[in-house]
């Protein structure tokens, strides 16, 4: 059943790609990887997938635009798009709750702003799933499994 699908992987970090592959390759699912989100537009233009796993910060176009266009266009609006980001490591806010993280060793007060600008973004957008690295293994495949299944 899940070799039949096609999921999406539109991230630049290498290490969260073969995390990603690792575990579509446990589940016998087919995926393609896109490095930015302009990478990311065009796959899913090429080839409307069955899931879109899609990294927030990226070159070229952020996972937020790519999000964005994706549900203006009737075509990919209900296409299902799991967040994956670390940007609450990355921001010292908590993508989730927007509250600061209880730490000092997060950036300056310009990296915490953008961390609540980011924050603010994501709680408009409602993904199907969103998701914090480090990658949970199993619950990203469980997640998978009930979106695809």
């Amino acid at each position: 059943m899940l070799e039949e699908k096609d999921v999406l992987i539109v991230d630049d970090s290498e290490e969260c790609v073969i995390y990603l592959t690792e575990i579509l390759e446990e589940m016998g699912c087919p995926y393609r990887v896109a490095r930015n989100g302009k990478e990311g537009m065009q796959a899913v233009r090429d080839k409307r997938p069955d899931l879109v796993l899609l990294d927030l910060m990226m070159p070229q176009k952020g996972g937020i635009a790519v999000y964005q266009e994706m549900k203006r266009d009737p075509e990919l609006e209900k296409v299902p798009i799991f967040i994956i980001t670390g940007a609450s490591e990355a921001t010292g806010v908590d993508m989730i709750s927007g509250e600061p993280l209880p730490t000092e060793s997060y950036g300056d007060d310009f990296t915490r702003r953008f961390g609540v600008k980011v924050h603010g973004q994501l709680k408009s957008l409602a993904p199907d799933v969103f998701i914090e690295k480090p990658i949970d293994h199993e619950d990203v495949a469980r997640r998978i499994k009930d979106v695809l299944s």
